[in-house]
C-alpha cells in the first residue's frame, strides 16, 4: 500500500468512526497478494469512499465517465485516489483492459454493477461486465454490501449542522454505516460465454442480497 493510502486511512477511519459509527463485517473475507474483484451494492456517491476504507487495502474503482467532467479539482481527486473512467458506449472495454492489466498484476478493483444509485431496498439488475472480468482474469469476486451511507449521510450529518432536524430525527440516532463483505466466489468452471457469466453475475447478486438482510 502506497504511503499516501496508509495516511488516508488512518485519518479518514478515525473521523468515519466518530460520525457515521462506521462497522466493517467480514474483513478477513478479503484476499492478499492476488487479483480480486469487489462488487458492491450501490446507495450513495460516496460508497468509493467506505467500501475503499473498509478493505485496508489500496483499491482501483470504476466511475462514471461523467465524474471526470464535473471540475479540474475534482476529475485529480478521484483520479489521486484511483478512480477508471468507465464510458457507457464501445469506448467501455478502455476500462475493462485497464482493469484486467490490474487484476494480472495483483490489485483488487471495485465496481457496481448496478451502473447508477440505487433508491430502493431491492438491488438493480446487475451488469454481466465483472462476471467476463472474473472468468476473463480467473479471478476471485468478494460480493461486499454497504447500508446506511444514505440515511447516516442525510439524516445524523444533517442533525449536527441543523438543530430543528437534529430534534426531528432524533430516533434515527442508532444507524451506523456498515460495509460486509462476503466470501470469495471463484470463476472455476465458468467460461466467456455470455450465458455462463451472467450465471456468475446472479449469483453474486444473490450473495450481496442475503449479506444485505442479514442483521
Amino acid at each position: 500500500m502506497r504511503l499516501r493510502w496508509e495516511i488516508g486511512r488512518i485519518i479518514a477511519f478515525s473521523l468515519a468512526k466518530t460520525l457515521f459509527g462506521f462497522q466493517v463485517v467480514g474483513q478477513d473475507n478479503l484476499l492478499k497478494d492476488r487479483g480480486q474483484i469487489l462488487v458492491s451494492n450501490h446507495r450513495s456517491n460516496i460508497d468509493p469512499f467506505f467500501v475503499g476504507l473498509a478493505t485496508g487495502q489500496e483499491i482501483y474503482f470504476m466511475a462514471k465517465e461523467e465524474l471526470f467532467k464535473i471540475s479540474k479539482f475534482f476529475t485529480w481527486l478521484i483520479s489521486f485516489w484511483n478512480a477508471i473512467p468507465l464510458a457507457r458506449n464501445a469506448r467501455a472495454s478502455e476500462a475493462l483492459r485497464k482493469c484486467s492489466n490490474l487484476l494480472q498484476n495483483k490489485r483488487t478493483v471495485l465496481i457496481f454493477p448496478e451502473g447508477t444509485r440505487n433508491k430502493f431496498e431491492e438491488t438493480l439488475p446487475f451488469k454481466p461486465g465483472f462476471g467476463f472480468l472474473a472468468t476473463t482474469n480467473q479471478v476471485p469476486i468478494i460480493p461486499v454490501a454497504i447500508s446506511g451511507v444514505r440515511e447516516v449521510w442525510h439524516g445524523r450529518l444533517t442533525r449536527l449542522i441543523d438543530r430543528d432536524i437534529r430534534k426531528k430525527y432524533q430516533p434515527n440516532c442508532s444507524k451506523n454505516v456498515r460495509v460486509k463483505f462476503g466470501r470469495a466466489i471463484y470463476p472455476a468452471g465458468y467460461t466467456t460465454d455470455r450465458d455462463d457469466y451472467e450465471k456468475l453475475t446472479q449469483i453474486v447478486r444473490n450473495e450481496i442480497e442475503l449479506l444485505l438482510k442479514e442483521k
